[in-house]
């Protein structure tokens, strides 16, 4: 683990993901992967050659390995930089070290390459989550981080009047001296 990233803030109140968010960001996240597909399909248009039908024609090497390497991009800009990919905002959730701090980019490649490979087995990777009491997926576990539910603002309050509630004598006791034993 590493500890040379950004320190995140509110770290008393953050808990572990649960299944339900980490699927509605992936599922956020894919579509804006798909989106920025499209765009570099389209980009690629002028640059065919005179008559190859752009529906049938079959991208080579070059351009697969630019879209692998612009949705990798996209994917380590974010959890590098604030530990959260527009999806995992939307679901205030974020990737970052046991300790709180952002991960580095060796940990967003091993993690990359886990979640495609839980993906290939049919989600399993993810879903493992249920059967460990850490709630630890299998890309979780290779990259050596963790995905915690970030609370809004409103959400850290209430939890402070809570505990500030419990913390304080009652009313009732107020002016009276504790009783000796």
């Amino acid at each position: 683990m590493t500890t040379s990233g950004r320190q995140f803030p509110n770290q008393a109140y953050t808990r572990p993901a649960g299944l339900v968010r980490r699927l509605g960001a992936m599922m956020y996240d894919f579509l804006i992967i798909v989106a920025i597909w499209m765009l570099l399909g389209f980009a690629r248009l002028p640059f065919l050659d005179q008559g190859v039908d752009a529906m049938n024609d079959r991208a080579g090497p070059g351009f697969q390995s630019l879209l692998f390497l612009i949705t990798f991009g996209f994917f380590a800009f974010f959890w590098l930089r604030t530990g959260q990919t527009l999806g995992m905002l939307a679901w205030r959730i974020r990737i970052q070290n046991a300790n709180g701090h952002s991960i580095s980019m060796t940990q967003a490649l091993m993690r990359f390459f886990s979640g495609a490979f839980s993906l290939i087995c049919l989600g399993l990777g993810h879903f493992w989550m249920l059967f460990t009491p850490a709630k630890q997926t299998w890309p979780d576990r290779f990259s050596d981080s963790e995905v915690v539910y970030v609370p809004s603002d409103k959400e850290i309050k209430a939890i402070q009047a809570e505990s500030d509630l419990t913390d304080k004598p009652s009313l009732a006791n107020k002016g009276k001296k504790p009783k000796k034993s």
